[in-house]
């Protein structure tokens, strides 16, 4: 009878066996960190969540198609900038009576007859901001209620960026250059 060898266990294998286990343990980590708070279904539709209350792709997109049939021209990435300011901005001119709309808001909802709220809101905000009729009390609740606002943005719009120059202290977009999207220039190869 011939005797089975015992079969010794390949280094290789048995060195990412663990690393394998770990990837998966922090693989499955971020997946639960990620569904945690909202629901699955609501993070997945959510351009971003400002203190809790979801801004869903669907403001994002209706607004945005809104506003480009009235024929102003803003970007995905400002509306939603605009729509994650729009409550810290009504909370900072609450005390004061709140911002009252004005002929600019007028003017722009004629343009759009039946605008969702979220446009509304996304018009309010621009119309408050242009007015520049915020008290330097105001602006620093503004900047407070931001510093303290618990903000997460679709990755798909990229991240808040602060900005101290921007009209309402930050921007919605890349931080970073996207390192996967390929240049818009040709790469060039040394010739021979």
């Amino acid at each position: 009878m011939k005797a089975q060898s015992a079969r010794p266990a390949h280094p290789v294998r048995s060195a990412r066996s663990p690393r394998r286990l770990a990837a998966a343990l922090v693989a499955g980590a971020i997946a639960v960190a990620l569904l945690g708070g909202c629901g699955f279904g609501t993070r997945q539709q959510a351009a971003a969540v400002v203190n809790g209350q979801v801004i869903t792709q669907d403001d994002v997109e209706t607004t945005y198609n809104q506003l480009q049939a009235a024929k102003y021209d803003f970007t995905e990435n400002v509306v939603l900038t605009a729509l994650i300011a729009a409550p810290l901005l009504e909370t900072a001119v609450a005390p004061s009576g709140g911002w009252k709309p004005d002929a600019t808001y007028a003017q722009v909802m004629t343009t759009i007859p039946d605008a969702t709220e979220s446009t509304k809101d996304f018009v309010a905000a621009v119309a408050l901001i242009q007015a520049q009729t915020m008290t330097p009390a105001e602006v620093e609740a503004y900047r407070a209620e931001l510093k303290k606002a618990d903000i997460s943005v679709n990755p798909r719009f990229g991240e808040v960026v602060h900005n101290e120059q921007a009209p309402i202290y930050f921007s919605v977009g890349q931080s970073t250059p996207n390192w996967i999207k390929p240049s818009s220039t040709p790469a060039t190869t040394p010739a021979s």
